[in-house]
């Protein structure tokens, strides 16, 4: 699922989008908490659309994909 919507911006930082696996990027998003992060990637936040433009992807899954960058990140 990271590969279909996230990797366009979370890998090359595109838009201001912190890059997966960058934990300094990453630290002050995760500071907000998982719920925060949660409700921006599926509702749109700043440059992101909803889902990531993927309207089709369930809430668990963006929500999948949310884990893993936070994962690889820290």
């Amino acid at each position: 699922m990271f590969n279909q919507a996230c990797m366009a911006c979370h890998a090359t930082g595109a838009a201001g989008a912190p890059i997966s696996g960058n934990a300094e990027q990453w630290a002050p998003h995760i500071e907000k908490g998982m719920e925060t992060l949660y409700d921006h990637a599926i509702n749109g936040f700043n440059a992101m659309p909803p889902k990531g433009g993927h309207a089709t992807l369930s809430d668990d899954e963006v929500k999948a994909a949310v884990d893993h960058m936070v994962a690889e990140s820290q």
